[in-house]
């Protein structure tokens, strides 16, 4: 039976909220209206805390009101955070990056796990009322997960694919042992998993596709967990529910990752087996009964109109196929906006992660366009069986940026 949570959407609303002058519980309307029942927000513990401690009250006070608005319509929310701090002596004090793992006492590496676990700690007693933290993102990527000082050099060195692993089932054990001291009602997701490519930090064999890699990654997981060389043995230790992204990528290879969301086939069998193929190595290793949260998937069109059509219909095929996966709980479609706001920077390319093609997999446009509603918001309501008016929701959520421009005018 589907899951009453089980359509839901990201997007890193307070940081929308300053780039669009839009407040960001007012972006919950779209969420709503769309008639899906669960939001993924962007918590960066780097963001909400100034050290493992210390609460920065200004965004603290930003998302209780994020929150408070995701209560009031029903919207469970999944709270992520794919950043941390790192102490005194590394090159780095904050970002997705650890000394070399070193599990000597008083180690930089162990200082930075309980600077891991404290930071939970702080960020979950401050936010009693999220229901599940994603307590890291795409670790299983160099970009994500890398040596101190990474960015800094020329990113010749990363951790190899064995080493992320291994401080990846670290910082899970650390991390969830936070979470649940702060609050033993939350519910705590494994580390959302990436596909795994060579070319992007990962072991998954080049003759495989690349999905592929979270089942891949999966059983490398549970392989360390269970050998009883880390922390603990059981699962449960580490996490309640299973997540990773289960995005529809090219199977053509031959130019490496750069077209990976762009040159994709329909979404079919094979997608469905992706997926299958990563619950089954939760069976192998006794989590068969765990749910799985589908963390962020979507389909990008690079504002091209012929591309925003088929890609709308390969959103509704993919919904029609996760329907069929009985072990999914939730699955996050990414993402609420477009991000043109984007195109207006020099160098767009070095700006986003993903250049041109992560601009353009919102669902509605940005309040200058008055967040008019895209092709595949309709096939996502028509699945959800809302029948909000999306288009006038829209031109409501863009016009308080309009009103709160004209406060300020007026004020100056």
């Amino acid at each position: 039976m589907r899951s009453e949570r089980f359509f839901g959407m990201g997007e890193p609303l307070i940081q929308r909220e300053r780039d669009t002058q839009v407040r960001a519980e007012e972006y919950l309307e779209l969420v709503q209206a769309l008639g899906c029942t669960a939001y993924r927000s962007w918590m960066h513990l780097t963001e909400v805390l100034k050290d493992p401690v210390t609460p920065n009250e200004e965004a603290v006070e930003a998302h209780r009101r994020l929150l408070g608005r995701a209560a009031e319509l029903d919207l469970e929310v999944t709270g992520m955070s794919h950043e941390w701090f790192l102490p005194e002596g590394c090159r780095q004090r904050t970002g997705h990056a650890m000394p070399a793992r070193d599990l000597n006492e008083g180690s930089l590496y162990m200082q930075a796990l309980q600077m891991l676990e404290q930071s939970w700690y702080t960020m979950v007693s401050l936010f009693p009322q999220v229901a599940i933290w994603e307590i890291g993102n795409e670790w299983n990527l160099n970009a994500f997960l890398h040596p101190d000082g990474f960015l800094e050099s020329d990113m010749s060195h990363p951790f190899t694919a064995d080493e992320k692993m291994d401080i990846a089932v670290d910082m899970m054990y650390f991390a969830a042992r936070g979470v649940r001291r702060a609050n033993p009602n939350a519910k705590v997701t494994c580390c959302s998993w990436a596909l795994s490519t060579p070319w992007l930090g990962g072991s998954l064999p080049d003759y495989l596709p690349p999905m592929y890699g979270i089942a891949w990654t999966l059983d490398q997981m549970y392989e360390r967990i269970t050998s009883g060389r880390f922390w603990s043995a059981d699962p449960d230790d580490y996490f309640d529910l299973l997540a990773w992204h289960p995005y529809q990528m090219s199977t053509n290879q031959h130019e490496k990752d750069k077209d990976l969301f762009l040159n994709i086939f329909e979404p079919d069998h094979l997608w469905k087996d992706y997926n299958d193929a990563a619950y089954r190595v939760m069976c192998k290793y006794g989590d068969q009964d765990k749910q799985v949260i589908l963390t962020e998937v979507g389909f990008t069109d690079c504002g091209e109109e012929e591309r925003e059509e088929r890609t709308a219909q390969y959103t509704e095929k993919l919904l029609l196929l996760a329907q069929e996966l009985p072990y999914v709980r939730t699955i996050y479609n990414f993402r609420l906006l477009t991000e043109e706001g984007m195109l207006k920077k020099a160098g767009i390319e070095d700006n986003q992660i993903g250049g041109l093609a992560e601009v353009y997999f919102g669902y509605f446009q940005e309040p200058w366009n008055e967040c008019r509603p895209r092709k595949k918001a309709y096939v996502l309501q028509k699945m959800t069986g809302s029948t909000a008016d999306l288009a006038a929701v829209g031109r409501k959520v863009a016009g308080k940026r309009m009103q709160k421009v004209v406060n300020e005018t007026i004020k100056v």
